[in-house]
């Protein structure tokens, strides 16, 4: 049975060296992507900080601008159809 077991390991195409190497550059490929991953989740926890406070800056300078007064012609607008006034019970 170790004879088979023998054969086997030999027959393999890379030599124990060989796979050792291999593993060897798989291993610091994967460590080099787990530190990609990690600084790419860095990069996108900053910018959803940075978003948050441009929108919360954007907000609060639009607290202090003026309210717009409503305009004199606003009888003329969309909305008039919604008015009471508009409304056919009055008619009546």
């Amino acid at each position: 049975m170790t004879d088979h077991i023998q054969r086997l390991i030999a027959a393999t195409p890379f030599a124990a060296g060989a796979r050792l190497e291999a593993m060897e550059a798989a291993v610091w490929a994967r460590v080099g992507e787990m530190g990609e991953r990690r600084r790419m989740g860095q990069i996108r926890i900053a910018v959803v900080a940075l978003a948050a406070m441009v929108g919360v800056a954007n907000g609060g300078l639009m607290m202090f601008k003026p309210r717009p007064q409503p305009p004199e012609m606003r009888i003329f607008t969309v909305s008039s159809g919604l008015s009471p006034l508009a409304s056919p019970d009055i008619r009546g």
